[in-house]
């Protein structure tokens, strides 16, 4: 059904709405009048190749200008005589992924015009707490980020999308191939390690199935800043371990540091791990027990040893 036929049916069946009769006519015009109407690439990010194809286009794609959010965008050629390529600009101030306007000029006058959809590229702090929640949903299914990553291992978590399905990407060159590398799990927090080279990545993360809603981004190489923490104490001991949480309120000032900072232990190791509620990392001590390097990295990266999600988990010797 074209989209103004559906307005009208919608319309109509708004306006006629008996009295005694349900709210899924008003549910389904809502549902309408929300739905984006932009067109939506399969990238969308700044730096990335993108193509539009469209009847209107016809004849009018050579000798052209392209502006995407009033930029002149540059790249732009024509595949098809109803085609245009181009590779999309920076729009600056834009933070979240949104509809701006898409403007071919020929000699300086509009010949074609729409709607298109822009993704930012988000700059992602590794081992810190980000409040910030990512919108996400079926249509505009990815969202993208950079971040300075360091030639070590990097666990990665999402969390707080309990309802739909997330995947993880990965690509060191803005139109380089996304890497899967995180996706085993069908709802709840996703979450995976990968090996990194030193300099910036790009993370794709991308909406697989469910409902739409909004979620949070976790990246770590060692150990986390917390927004909470707690010492693990066995009878007989004065501590044992602590726990740094990372999970997205503020960062604690109340950490595992200044908390065994009256022992004065000596940190033997690190474990940092995946899970729903965000990344934790597992600080051993000497005097807890914890002395034995090779034990430590045991009970972190295989099951049995107090720790969660073995396989995703890094550990960092001191």
């Amino acid at each position: 059904m074209k989209p103004i036929l559906l307005f009208t049916f919608l319309l109509c069946l708004f306006g006629c709405k008996k009295k005694d009769s349900s709210d899924t006519e008003n549910t389904l015009l809502a549902l309408f009048l929300l739905a984006p109407t932009d067109i939506v690439f399969e990238l969308g990010y700044p730096g990335s190749q993108n193509q539009l194809k469209n009847s209107e286009l016809s004849g009018k794609t050579s000798g052209i200008t392209v502006k995407v959010g009033g930029i002149t965008a540059t790249g732009v050629s024509s595949p098809a005589s109803d085609t245009i390529q181009f590779t999309m600009p920076t729009i600056p101030g834009i933070t979240e992924n949104a509809a701006v306007d898409f403007v071919v000029e020929k000699d300086g006058a509009s010949v074609y015009s729409t709607k298109v959809r822009y993704r930012p590229i988000l700059s992602w702090a590794i081992n810190q707490p980000i409040g910030t929640s990512r919108p996400i949903d079926a249509r505009d299914n990815k969202s993208f980020f950079q971040i300075t990553a360091t030639t070590a291992t990097h666990v990665f978590n999402t969390l707080g999308h309990g309802a739909f399905d997330l995947d993880l990407y990965y690509f060191t060159s803005l139109n380089g191939t996304p890497i899967p590398f995180a996706e085993k799990r069908m709802t709840g927090a996703e979450f995976n390690r990968v090996a990194l080279n030193a300099g910036t990545v790009y993370i794709m993360a991308k909406h697989i199935s469910g409902f739409g809603g909004t979620y949070n981004l976790q990246v770590a190489n060692s150990g986390v800043v917390p927004t909470s923490s707690a010492k693990l104490t066995y009878s007989g001991w004065t501590f044992n371990l602590c726990y740094d949480t990372m999970g997205t309120g503020p960062a604690t000032t109340n950490t595992c540091a200044v908390q065994m900072a009256v022992y004065s232990p000596t940190r033997t190791g690190r474990c940092t791990y995946p899970g729903d509620s965000g990344l934790t990392t597992r600080n051993y001590y000497a005097e807890g027990g914890f002395a034995n390097q090779t034990t430590n990295q045991t009970g972190c990266l295989n099951p049995g040893g107090g720790s969660y999600n073995e396989a995703e988990a890094i550990f960092i010797t001191e």
